[in-house]
């Protein structure tokens, strides 16, 4: 049976995820002054000093260069300097292969903060997780041969980039630079904090990244982790990647680039289906024989509870949905961002979105399949295309609440069929068999002309299974 995790856990996995970002297509070019720093102890273990007060920590630190943006640069073999354009700092990495090798790290926190455990399996495997508050952290060791490959193949590395407001400072902690991020959670409502750490060493040319997230943490948290943690250098090595293998990495960043253009602009006519069309995919590996039909779509302002039991919430009625109906059963406004880079806020009246859906199966064989569609939004090109706009900058959710409730489109309820062999979002379905689903959504009411339902490839299950979609409205 295949696993999803929710929105929160997939928003928190990728925000402290050990994977190297992929390219994106914004240019840094500002840079600043390098500040020199050296490493005086020239050990190769190195042992954080432990709990420092932030106080003690601030008056410590590296002077900043330009308007405030620190940077670090380390003579000729490795160096992380932070640019700027506009209001998004990013590093740029410089490494020089041909002076020193590439020696492997091994890096093991002394200090973890209280509640954080880490995780053997899981959404958060090799990671640190709290369950009582949801917070995570992560420990992300870069030796040289991975900071050259990172600064050969990505424009904004090691997470970047990052809001110019989150800097705090950069200090100098036993000849090693290490730059300071704080922001708040991405929510109005939230009382999360998110914390990154980077640990910098010249003489042995590696970095660690030290992400922390979770309510009410304390300002130096992250900065007790980082003091606490127990560098090793070891001395196996690792090579360097050459140049042929640059090239290939660069030629598969740029074919996903294309690749993510492509679909999110060059969904046709022939992707968009009407209500009662049946819709099948011919040839695919995946869905193979699977049948999906919209019968019924509905626009609604309320939910009747005695059609809509509890049971069947996808998630909690009382943390989410709750707090947003009316004693009529409509929806009250709820705050958005008015465009996904601004914390500018605006009240917003939204309705529920009841889709009903048949599944067959006409193949030979049970298939697990999806049992709901997935709430889109597409824009006309005017030429016979469409562009995927998802998430729509106007209907991003100020509120982490209604954010739950939304789901990133996903359906907040869905009627699952009681054959014992369903599983959150997904069910068996075997040869000859027709089950039936009922699934609810919200929308804001100024995004629902360009509201869809997605069958098929939901979250880009396989490249050769093509997205079909309905619209909601006509």
């Amino acid at each position: 049976m295949k696993k999803i995790y929710s929105q929160e856990e997939m928003e928190r996995i990728l925000k402290s995820s050990v994977k190297i970002p992929d390219p994106v297509e914004q240019k840094i070019n500002d840079t600043y002054r390098d500040l020199g720093l050296t490493n005086e102890n020239r050990t190769r273990r190195v042992h954080k000093r432990k709990r420092k007060a932030w106080g003690t920590i601030a008056a410590a630190a590296a002077l900043v260069a330009g308007l405030g943006v620190t940077v670090y640069a380390a003579g000729q073999f490795f160096s992380a300097q932070l640019t700027q354009e506009g209001d998004k700092l990013t590093y740029s990495l410089a490494i020089d292969p041909a002076e020193k090798e590439a020696h492997e790290i091994q890096v093991t926190p002394g200090y973890v903060p209280e509640g954080y455990v880490y995780q053997e399996e899981g959404p958060y495997e090799s990671k640190w997780y709290n369950e009582e508050t949801g917070g995570s952290m992560s420990v992300i060791p870069y030796n040289a041969a991975e900071l050259y490959e990172i600064s050969q193949t990505q424009d904004d590395p090691l997470h970047a980039p990052f809001n110019e407001d989150s800097f705090v400072k950069t200090v100098d902690i036993q000849g090693m630079s290490v730059d300071i991020f704080s922001s708040e959670g991405d929510y109005i409502d939230s009382d999360e904090t998110i914390q990154n750490i980077f640990v910098f060493n010249e003489e042995w040319g590696y970095a660690v990244h030290v992400y922390l997230d979770g309510p009410d943490l304390a300002d130096d948290e992250a900065v007790r982790v980082a003091e606490g943690l127990d560098i090793e250098v070891l001395d196996t090595t690792v090579p360097y990647p050459t140049e042929e293998e640059i090239a290939a990495i660069n030629e598969e960043n740029q074919r996903i680039e294309n690749e993510i253009k492509n679909a999110a602009s060059g969904i046709t006519d022939d992707s968009i289906r009407g209500l009662n069309d049946v819709m099948k995919i011919d040839g695919s590996i995946y869905d193979h024989g699977i049948e999906y039909q919209a019968v019924d779509i509905q626009v609604t302002d309320t939910l009747p509870p005695d059609e809509f039991p509890e049971e069947n919430f996808i998630v909690d009625y009382d943390s989410t949905l709750a707090e947003y109906v009316n004693e009529d059963g409509s929806l009250k406004p709820h705050e958005r961002f008015t465009n996904a880079a601004s914390r500018k806020t605006e009240s917003a009246e939204a309705s529920f979105i009841i889709v009903t859906t048949k599944i067959r199966n006409t193949g030979d064989t049970a298939q697990d399949v999806y049992l709901s569609p997935f709430l889109r939004h597409l824009d006309e090109n005017g030429n016979g295309t469409y562009r995927l706009s998802q998430p729509r900058d106007k209907s991003s959710p100020a509120q982490e609440s209604w954010k739950r409730l939304t789901t990133n489109g996903f359906p907040f309820y869905q009627s699952a069929p009681n054959n014992g062999e369903t599983e959150e979002l997904f069910t068996t379905i075997h040869p000859g068999e027709e089950i039936e689903c009922t699934s609810v959504y919200v929308a804001d009411n100024d995004c629902l002309d360009s509201a869809y339902m997605q069958y098929f490839n939901i979250g880009a299950v396989a490249a050769d299974t093509p997205e079909l979609y309905v619209k909601v409205t006509e």
